[in-house]
């Protein structure tokens, strides 16, 4: 460790020399001694040591001195640095001139001459230690405060708006993303709660509801009103509970992310897909039908490589059908968007009807087809054609993506409502894309999955009907082991008490 100063200040010479004869003794291992006879010939000692970047941690001084007395002395050295020690060392020094220097100079220790050595090596030592404890604690602040700014830095630089809330439910901080977004100055939201400075339900509830959870993340969308006729802002909220590490819990951060021209990109990209695809949807039929009336040789006879070719065509004109019902459903059946047309529906009578179209599909590949239902099944209410086309979409990935084995469909009674899965023995799903294969557009990017084509839409079409029916769907899958979809469709006001009377009896 580097070592410090002691400065010694007396205008006797045999004074300044017994105490630094003696300090050189007692602590000569941890400090450097320095002596003065005079205040100002201390001072430039003390200029040289600092420019030098030399530490000092003690200065003792007389009191009763010419040109500037101790105290007055130890006052300029405790402005200019208030992490020396301070020891005033006299024998005729009064009681006002010590107060003087408690009061004005934070003085630490008076000893008074004659003084015992040991004594002073007490004394001494043990302002050493509080001196470079002193510095220490000041480093450490500094380097809070370093620490501190960054990370402010960093916050008011991010892009998203950043809201914090005490645990007493206090703005904390915010960051000028959140300023902006939130159309308040700083001074406006700090030490304030939510509810004060803006009125947002949706904000306030989703900010419960993060202090009720333990380390979840929970988000909503919010709209923030906007004054004079401009546009709304809609942003997404992102709150999570902050905690110790006793996992106590100290606030909620919230990130608030302005989506409003996001939406408005997706708004316009919907309303163009919806446009083309219409547009393309009636010649596209037209081209189907006379390929139907060729086959059918309504025109005339055909020979063998004729028929080939029309009926290669045929099969990608309806490809291109299905990707372009795919894109009209996608910007259509969105689960906050679709409106369902919903009846009691019988679906044992449903699942039976579309089997019989799978299970040749499947039988055309060399797969087994295999049809699971229980008996008297409730209805439910549903749009049938949604469902249909639920159906529709589940069976077939399971059979496009089956080369050997088998597919199997299953309806049956769970306690939330109707639970319908369809396994196959297929090429499977990694776990890390259970989520993402429910995405619009989304394709498992390998060259097992890259041969069998599609655009990607059917589960995601598959997730906005199960979500506008209140359902849920989810997946089970193993690579090169197959896949089960399962998706639960609940029971309703309509079918409950049947439901009811079938449990009891």
């Amino acid at each position: 460790m580097q070592k410090g100063f002691i400065i010694c200040v007396d205008d006797q010479p045999e004074i300044v020399g017994s105490l630094m004869t003696q300090l050189e003794r007692a602590v000569g291992h941890a400090c450097e001694i320095e002596v003065a006879e005079s205040a100002a010939e201390a001072l430039q000692v003390l200029d040289e040591l600092e420019e030098q970047n030399e530490q000092v941690d003690i200065i003792i001084t007389d009191e009763i001195m010419p040109g500037m007395q101790g105290s007055q002395f130890l006052e300029i050295v405790h402005n200019r640095n208030p992490n020396i020690m301070t020891v005033i060392l006299t024998g005729q020094a009064g009681f006002d001139d010590v107060v003087y220097a408690v009061n004005h100079a934070d003085l630490n220790r008076c000893i008074k001459k004659p003084w015992d050595y040991e004594d002073l090596k007490s004394i001494v030592l043990d302002l050493i230690k509080k001196a470079r404890v002193k510095r220490m604690n000041e480093r450490l602040a500094q380097d809070l405060v370093t620490e501190k700014n960054k990370a402010e830095a960093i916050v008011h630089s991010i892009a998203d708006g950043i809201i914090v809330f005490d645990g007493n439910d206090r703005i904390s901080l915010v960051n000028s993303a959140c300023t902006e977004i939130l159309g308040r100055t700083e001074e406006e939201l700090l030490g304030k709660r939510i509810l004060d400075v803006i009125e947002l339900k949706e904000l306030i509830m989703l900010l419960v509801e993060a202090s009720h959870r333990l380390n979840e993340v929970v988000s909503n969308e919010v709209v923030l009103p906007r004054a004079g006729g401009m546009d709304d802002t809609t942003i997404i909220a992102i709150a999570k509970t902050l905690r110790d590490k006793d996992d106590h819990p100290l606030g909620v951060v919230t990130v608030l992310r302005d989506v409003t021209r996001e939406k408005e990109i997706n708004r316009m990209k919907a309303n163009f897909l919806s446009t083309v695809s219409h547009e393309l949807r009636t010649p596209l039929t037209s081209i189907l039908s006379t390929y139907e009336l060729l086959l059918q040789e309504s025109l005339g006879e055909l020979n063998e490589d004729q028929r080939e070719f029309i009926a290669l065509s045929k099969k990608q004109g309806e490809f291109l059908s299905e990707l372009i019902e795919n894109l009209i459903d996608l910007t259509t059946l969105e689960a906050n968007r679709m409106e369902l047309l919903t009846t009691p529906l019988d679906i044992e009578t449903l699942t039976r009807e579309l089997s019989q179209e799978a299970k040749e599909a499947a039988n055309a590949k060399g797969l087994q087809f295999e049809l699971v239902i229980e008996p008297e099944l409730p209805k439910i209410l549903a749009d049938d054609h949604k469902i249909t086309r639920m159906f529709k979409n589940l069976l077939s990935n399971a059979i496009k993506f089956t080369e050997h084995g088998s597919v199997q469909l299953q309806i049956c009674r769970v306690q939330e409502g109707i639970q319908i899965s369809v396994c196959d023995s297929g090429i499977g799903i990694s776990s890390e894309y259970f989520d993402k294969i429910f995405d619009k557009f989304f394709q498992v990017d390998n060259s097992s999955t890259r041969e069998f084509g599609g655009s990607g839409a059917g589960l995601a079409i598959c997730r906005a009907i199960v979500l506008a029916h209140h359902g849920r769907i989810w997946v089970e899958s193993t690579l090169n082991h197959g896949s089960t979809f399962y998706v639960i469709l609940p029971f309703t006001p309509y079918n409950q008490p049947d439901n009811e009377h079938q449990a009891s009896s």
